[in-house]
């Protein structure tokens, strides 16, 4: 699928835009805060809500609290070639959208209709910030794919409040608490073992994708690992073959913390635990790696998304990268603006010295919401 034109108005400082796109690629240049990713932010706004995970409310311009936001966004099918329309309005703090016509109850409902990719700066984090983090992305991936782990990962981590609501009410009895534990242990255990083989499915091809696209993305130069590490198995590799295994191995795990965690009152294994490590040039990431190659792995992640959406259902997405091409070489701002093949590609970025070598597709310059083709 491919986006084919936009109209926005009121969105942000966007006051009045109408946009037709190359079907291959897209790029926008412009100083910071001049409308840049507020243009791809209407987009995702479309396509189930903002990147930027905020109230709707602030899509309306400060200066003219009563405007009327609207976003029509036209997209066709590769195979069909339909021309399909989605209508998004803010008018007196509604919401309406309708899809080809049809109303909508709201935004969610149109995720997944048009697939698409999302690079934002805030991604680095994916490699030097929190474990958290890198966990939620590997079920946002996972759950791309099928809602069924998201089921699994709610039933454990209720069971995981439930069982540290035990660790930290308990009367210091070790055998009495070890006895109202069992029950939690054993969701933990059972719902711990699906939420690990959900993020593994993906992750096994996410880890050989990526290793390819950043070895690409380099020109060979440099290499990327990544491992998952989990904390009740203590391995690299884990064989799924044999259930019963995995689950005493899970199960001794869990009870063998009891008096460590009877003084810290939460659970100190599971899957809400593990963790992702990227190495460059077999170099911890987190502790090595230049802001380029920082952004480089990141990059290489999301290409790895899309490409696991091309081959699990036979789409092409639409993939955005808002201010990817800063801190990248000449190697690498290559290979992002020619060799992103098989989706249609929107690129945000601040220096006009960056499309020296552009040779195909379309570009603007931004400023103040304003959009003017750039003659290549």
């Amino acid at each position: 699928m491919y986006i084919t034109k936009i109209y926005i108005s009121n969105f942000r400082n966007i006051r009045e835009t109408e946009l037709s796109f190359n079907k291959d690629l897209n790029i926008f240049v412009g100083r910071n805060a001049q409308g840049k990713t507020n243009l791809c932010e209407a987009i995702s706004v479309c396509l189930g809500g903002s990147f930027r995970r905020v109230r709707f409310s602030q899509y309306i311009p400060a200066d003219d609290p009563k405007a009327e936001v609207r976003i029509k966004l036209y997209f066709r099918d590769n195979i069909t070639d339909r021309e399909n329309l989605i209508d998004y309005t803010i008018r007196k703090n509604n919401v309406i959208i309708s899809y080809n016509g049809i109303k909508m109850k709201d935004a969610a409902e149109l995720y997944g209709v048009l697939k698409y990719v999302v690079f934002i700066p805030e991604h680095l984090n994916l490699i030097k910030g929190s474990p958290e983090l890198r966990r939620d992305y590997l079920d946002n991936v996972a759950l791309m794919q099928t809602q069924t782990h998201l089921k699994k990962l709610s039933r454990y981590n209720k069971g995981l409040k439930q069982r540290n609501i035990l660790l930290s009410n308990h009367d210091g009895s070790e055998k009495t608490l070890a006895a109202q534990l069992e029950p939690w242990n054993d969701v933990l255990t059972t719902e711990g073992i699906n939420v690990t083989y959900g993020r593994l499915k993906y992750f096994s091809f996410l880890k050989k994708c990526a290793a390819d696209v950043y070895s690409e993305l380099t020109n060979g130069a440099e290499t990327l690992k990544m491992e998952y590490q989990s904390s009740a198995f203590k391995s690299y590799s884990i064989n799924f073959n044999d259930l019963d295994k995995l689950y005493i191995t899970y199960l001794a795990e869990l009870r063998k913390n009891l008096r460590a965690e009877m003084k810290l009152h939460y659970t100190l294994t599971g899957v809400h635990r593990d963790d992702v490590s990227f190495f460059v040039n077999e170099m911890p990431a987190r502790d090595f790696a230049s802001q380029g190659q920082l952004r480089s792995v990141a990059l290489a992640l999301k290409l790895s998304e899309a490409e696991i959406i091309r081959r699990r259902n036979k789409t092409n997405p639409v993939v955005i990268l808002d201010d990817i091409l800063s801190e990248l070489d000449s190697v690498r701002r290559d290979y992002v603006i020619h060799h992103i093949e098989n989706s249609q590609v929107f690129i945000t970025c601040c220096n006009i010295n960056d499309l020296s070598s552009l040779q195909s597709g379309k570009a603007w310059n931004t400023e103040n919401g304003i959009f003017t083709e750039i003659k290549l």
